[in-house]
């Protein structure tokens, strides 16, 4: 069996298991996160969950769930041969861990008190756990900065570096580690993408529709994020993910020379049909303008499996609905915890 059929068989058995809406609003009405527990207990999350005892939080929940994210991706990867573009994708798993442990540094904050917010699961599942357990341990962030010399991420973090010594803006982390791992995607499609052609010649809700989907939003969120924070026009600039695609470079650059985030957010419906937004001020706009994005890209996911055949356009499409649904169960968990009504714990959801 090839490695397109292999991954692509695995792809639709996995999607066998995702929740179904009845299944998700039967989680949010749990009255407690004991109970929202014993509810998950009957899903494919069993597994992992039995890692956890009372009293349960919501963040150990989550830590959960995201371990069996990152274990059904590497089960991927293994069989994912020529489809580097998967195991770029894992890089979003280092990722998380990586923002959590650079922010936290950044706010000084303890390796003990850190710890508790990561299982590093999905860095043993590849052999980068040292890494980040070095990054945790050093003394500042400065040297935690330097331990990642040599890495893939270390230009980017650098610069994350300078703009938060200039700002005092944690969030720089976040917004330059996904351009070090989107920036690794796009090249790999752009170089490659031939190999990544539908076998039924359609491009519809193939790997190139998701990926173009990622880097339009990261593009759209990194301008509109370091306008909001304060980043020089030159600078945003820098962050835009090439080729572009349907938000085009020429959009991107007049979003940056706009005087405001919602005259930046305008320029946007000249790409995409973007609904009227709401937010009472710039950080609640951009925050709407990042749920449409999700939205868009889980449905481009999801036509994946109507419009695909057996192979890495269904498997990437797999992997994108996984980590929205762990996002969304996460959300349920927050909301049970701080005793949400089930109504407003749905309305929150991505689903």
């Amino acid at each position: 069996m090839s490695s397109k059929t292999y991954v692509g068989t695995k792809a639709f058995g996995i999607k066998g298991t995702l929740l179904d809406p009845g299944t998700v609003k039967k989680l949010a009405e749990a009255a407690s996160l004991e109970e929202l527990v014993n509810r998950l207990r009957s899903t494919p999350y069993s597994g992992v969950l039995s890692g956890i005892s009372p009293p349960f939080e919501a963040r150990k929940i989550e830590l959960a769930l995201r371990e069996r994210l990152a274990a059904v991706h590497n089960s991927i990867n293994t069989s994912a041969g020529k489809y580097e573009v998967m195991k770029l994708y894992y890089l979003r798993h280092i990722a998380w861990d990586l923002k959590i442990a650079l922010k936290a540094k950044a706010l000084g904050r303890s390796f003990e008190e850190t710890v508790e917010y990561l299982d590093m699961k999905a860095e043993e599942l590849v052999g980068r756990r040292d890494l980040l357990v070095k990054v945790l341990s050093s003394k500042d962030l400065n040297e935690a900065v330097a331990a990642l010399s040599g890495t893939e991420f270390h230009a980017d973090i650098e610069r994350a570096f300078a703009s938060y010594q200039t700002n005092k803006e944690a969030r720089f982390f976040d917004l330059y580690i996904d351009h070090t791992v989107l920036s690794a995607i796009s090249k790999e499609y752009s170089n490659n993408f031939r190999v990544y052609a539908s076998p039924r010649a359609t491009d519809v809700a193939g790997v190139g529709a998701i990926v173009s989907a990622d880097v339009d939003a990261y593009n759209v969120l990194s301008i509109l994020r370091s306008k909001l924070w304060g980043l020089p026009e030159a600078e945003a600039k820098g962050l835009v993910i090439t080729p572009t695609h349907r938000v085009t470079s020429a959009v991107l650059a007049r979003m940056a020379g706009t005087e405001s985030v919602q005259e930046a957010v305008k320029l946007v419906e000249s790409s995409y049909h973007v609904p009227a937004l709401s937010g009472t001020g710039d950080e609640q706009l951009i925050d709407s303008v990042e749920d449409w994005f999700v939205h868009m890209t889980k449905e481009t996911a999801s036509k994946a499996f109507y419009w695909q055949g057996l192979g890495p356009g269904t498997t990437l499409a797999l992997i994108k609905l996984l980590e929205f649904e762990v996002g969304n169960l996460a959300a349920i968990a927050i909301g049970v915890e701080t005793r949400m009504e089930p109504r407003v714990i749905l309305s929150k959801l991505h689903v």
